[in-house]
């Protein structure tokens, strides 16, 4: 089944805000998701100090189609009862059907939607969760509205290896990306998260923080070692660094 990619791109990012922006980031688009008739297979996000990017496998390529019914007042309620109802649902008295009741035979409201393909609806979906993303700080630029973290460069979403089509303030979503900002800024494309992880790597990005936090204590042992020293560790210095470095 399809699958969604989205990177959201900015200036750096605080590391003490990292790890929950990226949890966030999943809360908020699954949730709508989920909120919009969408399953899922698996979701996971991840934070560098440039970029919040996440994953979600196995989406449908449209929403289900929705039924709702919605039992009213009783046929023989008073007529302001009925107006209320036939407001509160949008129908005309000829629209609603009735339901046999023990107790009396009541007005139903039954309305069905087409589900829209999912593109569309997450062409709505991803703006409306950066507009209202819960940084614990975030700042405005130019002369945009848009408030993010810091400011905003670039937005890559793709469903099935497509653009997502939309606009956050005057950022346009697309299908690119960058790398290190020092070793590998170049720009690259990606449509699939596969390949997306791999181009990164390629232009000198981990994109797991647990990854990151690997490689360095690795390292530092290793330079430790070959001093004849012993590194004494420090679990949150080292979450720290990882959140300071590509």
């Amino acid at each position: 089944m399809p699958q969604l990619l989205l990177e959201i791109f900015s200036e750096e990012i605080p590391a003490r805000m990292q790890a929950q922006a990226a949890r966030d980031l999943e809360r908020l688009i699954v949730g709508g998701l989920t909120d919009r008739g969408f399953l899922n297979e698996g979701a996971r996000s991840f934070a560098t100090p440039r970029r919040l990017a996440l994953v979600i496998e196995g989406l449908p390529a449209q929403q289900s189609d929705v039924r709702e019914e919605r039992k009213g007042p009783k046929v023989d309620a008073p007529d302001a009862a009925i107006q209320g109802f036939l407001r509160s649902t949008g129908l005309t008295k000829d629209q609603l059907k009735v339901q046999k009741d023990p107790k009396g035979d009541f007005y139903l409201a039954v309305t069905e939607r087409k589900g829209r393909p999912t593109p569309a609806v997450l062409a709505e979906l991803i703006p409306d969760v950066i507009k209202s993303f819960p940084w614990p700080k975030s700042q405005r630029w130019g002369a945009s509205d848009l408030t993010w973290v810091r400011p905003l460069h670039s937005i890559l979403a793709t469903f099935d290896g497509e653009v997502v089509p939309f606009e956050v303030g005057t950022v346009r979503s697309g299908n690119r990306s960058r790398g290190h900002r020092f070793l590998g800024n170049n720009e690259f494309e990606a449509r699939r998260f596969e390949d997306y992880v791999e181009k990164l790597k390629r232009a000198h990005v981990i994109l797991a923080a647990a990854d990151r936090k690997a490689q360095i204590l690795h390292d530092a042992k290793q330079l430790a070692h070959a001093q004849n020293l012993e590194l004494i560790e420090d679990d949150g210095l080292t979450d720290e660094v990882a959140g300071l470095v590509e």
